[in-house]
């Protein structure tokens, strides 16, 4: 269940940051302060959705390994 969640926001994440990278590389501003906000808004985005499920894989699966068997 909690996979699915972290996989879903990690989707909307690369998603929205495509398309706000898209749209600052289309419509960039004359403002180069601006300019790199927006592009680092995006970067992040990305970064994030394609960080989360990798991270949420690997400490999810230490801790699956050391809980007991009952």
């Amino acid at each position: 269940m909690k996979s699915g969640v972290v996989t879903a926001l990690s989707f909307v994440a690369i998603a929205m940051g495509g398309l706000f990278l898209v749209s600052t590389l289309s419509n960039p501003s004359l403002d180069v302060f601006i300019l790199a906000r927006d592009l680092g808004l995006s970067l992040s985005a990305l970064a994030t959705g394609i960080a989360a499920p990798l991270l949420h894989r690997k400490f999810t699966s230490d801790e699956e390994g050391r809980q007991p068997n009952n």
